[in-house]
């Protein structure tokens, strides 16, 4: 398994309860959920809001909006996501929501999802908030959700508990988020760095979009905001490793307002092998960084 945050695992989890994957359930897949989008950024009321993820049965005409969480909750959330969770009809005004249908029969409902138990959290609200824990015993994870925090649509709420028959949760749907861990990072990294490869060897020039949209595979479904992140941050990974020698096989080209790169390798293989060193040196990182962990 890839070397990815808690909170990437989640996300992932999340998505891949939608999707057909022979490894992991598609407990909300048969109810007809998708992916609507991940990381969406937008205000309510005149508060910033930012959940993980929404899914959406177009079916059913309901959305899930959902948090991933560490052991930590916030008053301020809490308020921020009971405001959303009375009027889910704005998700559809705003635009945040594109898959269901905008009628009265729309329906959303909150969620906040963990590893730990939020049980016990002091910060626990006292509303009809759904809450699912991924708990994990010696074989698998077994997706609950808390008692008295169940989510309202019936068909729904009779999925859970979801076992997954597995402690193997699925990391290439959402392969990265640079934004929660070094081992994201590093993840996210060594994907930009295989996709310069992947890339070249289809296109004479590529771009920053091309590198994302080889190495994320929902690259699509994320918000605006974190796409403009994620170029961001590979424009640094590029300039860092080009000043490292990946200069001698790729070059910055002008392409009217934006940059582009080409190769420049007498041979791609050349490109491959230079790819190759840089991310044997991250993954040594990584390992190095599992081995501190080990000790503390």
């Amino acid at each position: 398994m890839q070397n990815v945050s808690d909170h990437t695992q989640q996300i992932n989890a999340w998505i891949a309860l939608c999707q057909i994957d022979r490894t992991f359930p598609d407990a909300l897949r048969r109810l007809g959920y998708t992916v609507d989008i991940i990381d969406p950024h937008f205000f309510h009321d005149g508060d910033a809001v930012n959940p993980d993820l929404i899914l959406t049965s177009r079916g059913h005409n309901h959305s899930i909006v959902i948090d991933c969480k560490s052991k930590t909750l916030k008053e301020e959330q809490n308020e921020k996501y009971e405001a959303i969770h009375h009027s889910p009809e704005f998700l559809l005004t705003r635009g945040v929501v594109s898959s269901a249908e905008a009628n009265e029969d729309y329906d959303a409902e909150f969620a906040y999802s963990s590893f730990a138990d939020l049980s016990v959290n002091p910060f626990l609200p006292e509303n009809d908030f759904a809450v699912v824990h991924f708990d994990e015993d010696a074989k698998q994870f077994t997706i609950r959700t808390l008692e008295d925090y169940e989510f309202n649509l019936d068909e729904l709420q009779a999925q859970f508990p979801i076992r997954t028959g597995t402690r193997r949760l699925p990391t290439d749907y959402f392969p990265f988020d640079v934004g929660t861990s070094d081992d994201d990072y590093q993840q996210f990294t060594i994907s930009i760095l295989q996709s310069t490869v992947h890339v070249a060897l289809e296109q004479d020039t590529f771009d920053v979009d091309d590198l994302l949209e080889d190495a994320h595979p929902l690259w699509v479904d994320l918000d605006e905001e974190m796409k403009k992140e994620l170029r961001a941050h590979t424009e640094k990974v590029i300039n860092k490793y080009q000043q490292k020698g990946l200069n001698e096989h790729i070059e910055k080209v002008q392409a009217g307002n934006k940059d582009e790169w080409k190769a420049v390798s007498k041979s791609l293989q050349a490109l491959q092998r230079k790819v190759d060193e840089f991310v044997e040196d991250v993954q040594a990182e990584l390992e190095q960084t599992e081995i501190g962990d080990f000790a503390d």
